[in-house]
């Protein structure tokens, strides 16, 4: 699946942020201080990554947007008889 540069940015900012949830819960589990301050980091970064979760369900139910074509499709394209339809003989 082909991924725009705002799809991978929103899944490199999910990662991002459950990186930071993982690695705040480990750092409680081991025991360390400033729990208020951890706690904090785990609620803002899960927020942040269910936002980002939303975000990129809603972005992949959206169809892309349809290119224009640069050349004309060849039902539409103007017909071309060549020389021999030509009604003119130039010269």
């Amino acid at each position: 699946m082909a991924t725009t540069r705002s799809t991978r940015a929103l899944y490199l900012l999910l990662g991002v942020l459950l990186f930071a949830v993982v690695s705040q819960v480990v750092d409680l589990l081991a025991g360390a201080t400033e729990v208020g301050v951890r706690t904090g980091v785990i609620v803002v970064a899960a927020i942040g990554a269910a936002v980002t979760g939303v975000l990129i369900v809603r972005q992949r139910r959206i169809p892309p947007p349809v290119r224009p074509r640069i050349t004309p499709a060849p039902a539409e394209a103007p017909e071309d008889h060549g020389p021999s339809g030509a009604t003119s003989v130039p010269g």
